[in-house]
């Protein structure tokens, strides 16, 4: 048998209500609640959520919560500035692939630039 250990740093576990973003770029990592029904993500100091790294667009994507009717609330990120301007470098899921729109699920991971990604966690209900 082995003895494998299995271990979870703090910020990959959402024990809040919240939908959660744990954000790494030039500046750390850190955490932000959601709740608002818009974010504009983006190197720009004015977007709601601001991304240090040069390789990141001045308004990268932004993220919209999608209400249900019988099911909870998502989030979905759309690549490119709220008037539609594309981004330079796009968004990509997961390490898999790049997209332009995406309900995001628990564990995804949005990849902006080199080391720069937000982990999205939804809540835990």
């Amino acid at each position: 048998m082995s003895n494998q250990t299995h271990e979870e740093s703090e910020i990959s576990v959402n024990l809040t209500s919240s939908h959660t973003l744990v954000i790494t770029d030039g500046s750390g990592t850190r955490k932000i609640a959601l709740g608002d029904a818009k974010y504009t993500i983006g190197r720009e100091a004015d977007n709601t959520v601001h991304l240090n790294s040069d390789f990141v667009s001045r308004y990268h994507a932004v993220l919209i919560k999608v209400p249900h009717r019988n099911r909870p609330d998502t989030y979905r990120i759309i690549d490119g500035s709220a008037s539609g301007k594309l981004s330079k470098n796009g968004i990509v899921l997961n390490a898999m692939r790049q997209v332009s729109s995406h309900e995001l699920q628990d564990g995804d991971i949005i990849t902006f630039a080199p080391e720069v990604h937000i982990l999205y966690l939804a809540p835990k209900l």
